[in-house]
Order: structure tokens, then C-alpha cells, then sequence
């Protein structure tokens, strides 16, 4: 990394990767490959949310940012075992640096690679790799390839945890159609509109537009571009936040996910590559 707008920060055990160029700055935990803050210059605000009290040791898995959920989503890894680890292997990973590059300082590319892609309920190979731009917007890209001798079918999520001043006063716009409501036993439901959070939520909308955006009192807040999902998770744990150990009791006021998400199963067959990609502006 000889690019002067690219340096590696040790705190607490952990590696942070710092991103400063022309355009915007972005941190990124080197455990969990884990997009933390991202903020623009054009209005230096973060568009991404961060626990107060996230644990950024390297011990758990980190509240806030966007963590990688592979290659499984929650507990939907098809096993017996409850002790496998919930969305998956890939943000409890230590990961390194494999290649970074910067066009004239304003837009800076890196690729990340984990310490492994083996690990308890995985039963196939292959090789993942995280490719981040940064610039006047972010760009997340999640790639899986199947280095195995047989087709083998996972999921994943992009769960950005996305900064808002009140959720009370926020809309989602972009997303129609149907989603499963997992706090319903998972009834299927009518996408409400106008989309507005009122409490607990967790929704896994079935339709994969390729673009979002939240909005406060008129005002967009950012966009959300996606490419290769099947379906957009929408999460807030509203007042269940005060039984996180690793969220204050009123961080849900200033946050939503909405998650670019493989949920109903990707087929890779082997030498395939798919590659889930978010877009933060």
C-alpha cells in the first residue's frame, strides 16, 4: 500500500484500514472485512451507523457498519447445530489486503481477502474476495466463486446499518410488493406505503429493485443501489436494542438497516462467480 491515501491503524488487538482521498474518507475493521464509517466531502456525513458501544477488539462480531453476512443469512444454514454462528463465517475473519490503487486521489479501489473460507457448517470450496471503491459514493462488491468440483448453493447479505437523525421521521422509497415479516411467524404481507418504521421490524422484502432511498421529512438521507440480490432485508430492533450488550438502549432511534441480501439460494456451479453488490450514495 504505497498510496499515501491508504494506511493501517492498530487498536485493541485490531487492524483498522483508513481511506482518505479527494472524494470522501472511509475506516474499514480488518476483522470482519467490515465497512465502518463512510463519509462523503461534499457534505461530510456519515452515511453509515456505528454502535457507541460496539465491540472493535476482534472478540464478536462488530454492531454497525456493514457486515458480511455469507453463506448463510441469520441462523439459515440448514443444520441441527445451534451453535454455528449466526449470518454466517466471513465477519469474524481476520482479512488482509490484497490489492488498493487510486485514480488522480479521488477514487481509491481495494480488494480484501479472508483468512479462510473453511469453517464449521461450510462443506464446499471456494474462494471470496471483497472489492470496496471508494469515492464520491461506496461501492461494496461481495464475490463468490466455486472452486469446487460440484454446484453448491448459498446466500449472503450486505447489512449496512444506515445513519438516520430520527426514525421516527423516516420513509423508505423503492421498495413494493410482498415481504416475509419474521416477527409474524413468517406471514407474508403487503409492502406499506408510505414506508415508515413504527417498531421492531424484520422484513425480508421479496422483490430486488436495483434502487432505494430513505428520505427524513423530504429530505433524502442516501441511495441504495443493488446488483445481483434477490430480495432487500429491512431491520430496526426498536426498544429489543436496551437487551444488546453492544447497543445502547436508544440506538434504534438513529438507525435502519436495509440490507442488499441473497435469501432464496444462489446455485454456483463450479469456475462460477456471483458477486452481490451494494452502492451507498
Amino acid at each position: 500500500m504505497s498510496d499515501s491515501v491508504l494506511r493501517i491503524v492498530e487498536r485493541d488487538n485490531n487492524q483498522f484500514l483508513i481511506i482518505d482521498n479527494k472524494s470522501a474518507t472511509c475506516r474499514i475493521s480488518l476483522f470482519g472485512g467490515q465497512v465502518l464509517s463512510f463519509i462523503p466531502k461534499t457534505d461530510n456525513r456519515d452515511r453509515l451507523w456505528l454502535s457507541p458501544v460496539a465491540v472493535l477488539n476482534g472478540e464478536r462480531a462488530i454492531r454497525g457498519g456493514i457486515p458480511l453476512c455469507w453463506p448463510w443469512f441469520g441462523n439459515d444454514h440448514g443444520s441441527t447445530h445451534n451453535d454455528l454462528p449466526a449470518h454466517g463465517i466471513l465477519r469474524i475473519q481476520k482479512w488482509t489486503v490484497e490489492d488498493s490503487h487510486c485514480e488522480d486521489g479521488i477514487t481509491t479501489t481495494v480488494t480484501l481477502t479472508p483468512e479462510t473460507t473453511k469453517g464449521d457448517g461450510v462443506t464446499f470450496s471456494s474462494q471470496v474476495k471483497l472489492q470496496l471503491i471508494v469515492g464520491e459514493q461506496l461501492t461494496v462488491s461481495l464475490a463468490t466463486t466455486n472452486t469446487d468440483t460440484d454446484a453448491f448453493e448459498f446466500n449472503c447479505a450486505l447489512h449496512s446499518y444506515f445513519s438516520v437523525p430520527d426514525i421516527n421521521d423516516v420513509e423508505i422509497h423503492g421498495l413494493t410488493g410482498e415481504y416475509i415479516d419474521k416477527l409474524d411467524k413468517g406471514e407474508i404481507k403487503p409492502t406499506p406505503t408510505p414506508y415508515q418504521i413504527y417498531g421492531q421490524t424484520d422484513r425480508i422484502h421479496l422483490e430486488s429493485p436495483p434502487e432505494l432511498y430513505i428520505e427524513e421529512n423530504g429530505q433524502r438521507l442516501c441511495t441504495i443501489q443493488s446488483a445481483d440480490h434477490d430480495t432487500i432485508v429491512v431491520w430496526n430492533p426498536w426498544q429489543s436494542a436496551a437487551s444488546m450488550s453492544d447497543m445502547d438502549a436508544f440506538g434504534y432511534k438513529h438507525m435502519l438497516c436495509v440490507e442488499t441480501a441473497v435469501t432464496k439460494g444462489c446455485v454456483l456451479n463450479p469456475g462460477d462467480t456471483h458477486r452481490l453488490t451494494q452502492t451507498v450514495i
